[in-house]
């Protein structure tokens, strides 16, 4: 069996749980051995009752503070407790899957390898801060998976010692997210420019309301459609979306936060997907939706979104550059050949590199790499 652990704040939900939660449920389709480890969750995947494993004593762990910053053994203590089920039930090359939790893995490697199981960490985020990183001196895990090879090597300048790292791209599910079938589409009275995601200053949101700015300015005939919220599932205002919609210009729209099916629909309504983020993203999922569904893409070049441009679908600027974000998009709204090239680019792209299918191929080759490995240390 192979357990994915959620982190004590994940819900593992297709309304309300984070992107780690939406890719464990993708990894889940391929493989009915796997099995999901989270403080709370809801039907809305679809799985039964026995794919889920629900362990309530996960949320006294999100009401302590500085948990990072207490003494190993402590939280050691805490953590088996509160695993106490799952370690239980662990047979020998079963799998621990922990994401984005280095206190998990601390706390639980040496009753998972006396149990001859295996134990995988999953860098989603980086872990370069002294809080994360700190615990990685009292767990050795047989992989370390990165979601990109960016994040693989930031972390390896903080951690060079770290053996047996892998970077696996994330995967877009592509029975959700597909082109519009639509042969004549509707004449629109301008192009759509989308933007998908959390309103929060490290996404760039307020970039992009500049470069529109800059395009109304211009007198270039675009709009642009924010979808989001502050956090996932929907939330209260705050003062970063306050000041978003203080500074909106009239060729901006606000809707609220979705998913699904609807958020699929809104890719493929819409001309342009723009990506505006200011800090180093790990990965990047919404630029691989929005290729899947056959539209253009307008990203900063930071973190991991490179790797998803190398082989099309992705105009790369500068971040923080509503100047160079402005040009970019008047480029793509003016042309609209640009825009159905680049667009069937990141398609083409996507299929051979980002559908979940390959992805999980490739985590299949990491797993067995990790047991070809366990068996070469044995026989020297």
């Amino acid at each position: 069996m192979i357990y994915h652990l959620l982190g004590d704040t994940d819900v593992f939900s297709a309304y309300r749980g984070n992107a780690i939660a939406r890719n464990v449920a993708n990894m889940m389709r391929f493989d009915s051995s796997r099995v999901v480890v989270c403080a709370a969750s809801d039907s809305t995947w679809g799985y039964s009752s026995d794919r889920i494993v629900v362990v309530p004593e996960l949320r006294i762990s999100a009401k302590i503070p500085g948990k990072y910053f207490l003494p190993n053994w402590i939280m050691g203590l805490f953590f088996r407790w509160v695993f106490r089920s799952l370690l239980a039930r662990l047979k020998e090359n079963d799998i621990i899957w922990c994401h984005n939790q280095p206190i998990f893995c601390a706390a639980l490697e040496k009753t998972v390898h006396a149990k001859k199981a295996k134990l995988i960490y999953h860098a989603h985020n980086s872990v370069t801060s002294y809080s994360y990183r700190s615990k990685f001196k009292f767990f050795t895990a047989d992989a370390l998976i990165f979601v990109s090879e960016a994040l693989r090597q930031e972390t390896l300048k903080f951690l060079p010692k770290l053996k047996n790292t892998f970077a696996v791209h994330n995967g877009a599910d592509e029975t959700l997210f597909y082109p519009s079938a639509a042969t004549n589409l509707e004449i629109k009275d301008a192009p759509v420019i989308l933007f998908v995601g959390r309103l929060h200053p490290t996404k760039g949101v307020h970039v992009l309301l500049k470069a529109m700015k800059i395009l109304e300015a211009r007198k270039i005939n675009a709009v642009c459609k924010v979808v989001g919220s502050s956090a996932v599932g929907g939330s209260k205002s705050t003062h970063y979306v306050q000041s978003l919609y203080a500074n909106c210009p009239s060729n901006v729209h606000f809707a609220p936060y979705q998913s699904g099916r609807e958020i699929a629909n809104e890719y493929r309504a819409a001309d342009i997907f723009c990506c505006p983020s200011i800090w180093q993203e790990p990965f990047g999922n919404i630029n691989i939706e929005a290729m899947a569904c056959g539209i253009s893409v307008v990203a900063t070049r930071v973190g991991g979104i490179p790797e998803i441009a190398a082989e099309g679908g992705v105009v790369l600027v500068e971040p923080n550059s509503a100047t160079e974000l402005a040009d970019a998009l008047q480029k793509l709204v003016e042309d609209k050949n640009l825009r159905t090239s680049i667009a069937a680019e990141g398609l083409k792209s996507f299929r051979q590199r980002f559908t979940w299918s390959k992805i999980t191929s490739q985590y299949r080759k990491v797993v067995e790499t990790m047991y070809a490995n366990v068996t070469k240390d044995v026989l020297s």
